[in-house]
Parts: C-alpha cells; structure tokens; sequence
C-alpha cells in the first residue's frame, strides 16, 4: 500500500501524451514536406526556356587546346599535343600543368599566343572554340585538318548548410542543375527547408544576389536558376522541427525521455497493485 500510494504519476499523463502527440505531428508535417516536384502533374515545360549552356565570366581559368596533323604550328598555342584527343586526356594533360592556361580577366580577356587580347565574356565553350579557331587560321595552310577544344577549369559550386556532405564540387561537363549539384552533397537531411533553398551568385560586376528556390514546386524546372554557374552556392536551411530541436537541448530531450519511462513504469505498477 505504500508503494502504491507512491505512485502519483497517471496525473502527469495527459500533458505528457499532449507534448508527445505535438512532436508527432511536428515530425508528420516534416514528412509530408520531404517529396520534391509534388505538383508535377500540373507541371508544364516552359518552350521560351533555351537549353542552358554555360557562360564565361570575370575570373574564369580556361584551357584551350589546339589539335592538327601539323604539330609544329599546333605547338606554338599549346605546351604539348596529347594523342589520344579526347575530353579526358585533355583535362589530365592540363592539370598535370602540361597544357596552357588562359586566365579570364575583369574585362572578360584572354591574352592568346600570336593573336593577342580575346575577349571571351559571355561566349559559350563552343562559340569560344569557333572564335579561337577563326583567328589562328591563317597560321595553316589551306586545307590544314586542325581543330580547338576548350574547357573550364575552375567550374565548381558549393552546397551548404542541412546536406548530409556540405563541399565544394567540381564540375566535370559545361552544365550542373539544383538537383544534381544537390545529389553530388548527398542530398537534404529530413531537416533540410525544401522550400526555400538560397542560390547565391556572383554577377560579372562583383556583387552578388540571392534567389530562393523551392524543390517541392515541379516549375523549379522552368526557373533560370535551375542550372548553376560557376562558383554557385546552394544554402539549405534548416526547418521548423530542426529549431525546435536545437531549442529544447539535449538535456531537455534527455529529461523528457527519462519522464517517459519514469511514468511508464508507474502506470504499469499503478495497475499491477490496484
């Protein structure tokens, strides 16, 4: 009779089942909010949008290489003439510093051997290509089989923030979008705000915006901020349930697991001595 006078802790049950049906909920709506592109049934592909190629900008480091049967000529653009040419041996010879680099200045300039001041801002990789391959043409005889590949080296962006593997990534092709910059960082943890993702970018003037993006929302695929640019940045803030837990501390939670039980036990030995 004692221990069951003791046991005064059903009283303490309704405010505890509250608080425990409100973090449950709290955690349905996080779930509810994971899916992204939800409303894709209603989506509908922008035609206005062009397919998005990447652009030069201020500060870029770019490689361009010349091939040709005539080495000689091809070697006056280019440090040494890998074989095979392809986009992987030519991206190995240009790290191993074999290849020669073209550094983008403020005004969107290369100092190309031979020819001089290029300006580049706002061309393509193939226009660039097609540019670099139009003025060196006088340099081989007519007929001459030569061609130029070029490539960024310095494409990377960076995701941050409620990730499971925040890094800057390096982007080996001429394009990257939202959903695979996000899937190279592991993607959003359950307490990443699917719907309001920040893309901060650096305009060619050197000031910066910030667009918001929403993963949830299927017209994110029509946005002009699907693709990244070079040196994007993805934020992904933390939601709702996420500040509510970094709120109630660990000490709380740790209190309150301890009074879950504590009650438990005393409802179970309430009933067994009753």
């Amino acid at each position: 009779m004692k221990i069951k006078s003791a046991v005064f802790f059903p009283h303490l049950l309704p405010g505890l089942t509250a608080g425990l049906l409100l973090l449950s909920l709290s955690g349905c709506k996080t779930v509810r909010e994971i899916p992204y592109l939800q409303n894709y049934a209603e989506y509908q592909w922008n035609d206005s949008i062009r397919p998005f190629d990447i652009t030069i900008k201020p500060k870029d480091e770019l490689f361009i290489f010349v091939h040709s049967s005539n080495r000689e000529v091809s070697a006056i653009f280019n440090y040494t003439e890998p074989q095979p040419i392809d986009t992987k041996q030519l991206r190995a010879t240009a790290q191993s510093g074999k290849l020669r680099y073209f550094p983008v200045d403020n005004n969107g300039d290369i100092d190309y051997p031979l020819i001089g001041k290029i300006n580049v801002k706002g061309l393509t990789i193939e226009q660039i290509s097609s540019l670099v391959k139009s003025k060196i043409a006088r340099y081989f005889t007519d007929g001459a089989d030569y061609g130029v590949k070029t490539y960024i080296s310095n494409y990377y962006v960076s995701v941050l923030g409620e990730v499971k593997s925040p890094n800057s990534f390096s982007v080996s092709s001429n394009k990257i979008n939202v959903l695979e910059a996000l899937a190279m960082a592991g993607d959003l943890t359950v307490y990443g705000l699917r719907t309001n993702v920040k893309l901060l970018r650096e305009l060619p003037d050197g000031e910066y915006e910030i667009h918001q993006l929403d993963l949830t929302d299927a017209n994110l695929l029509n946005s002009p901020y699907y693709y990244m640019q070079q040196r994007d940045v993805l934020y992904v803030e933390p939601n709702s349930v996420k500040a509510q837990d970094a709120k109630i501390g660990q000490t709380t939670r740790l209190w309150v697991r301890g009074a879950a039980i504590v009650v438990s036990l005393g409802s179970l030995l309430y009933r067994v001595l009753e």
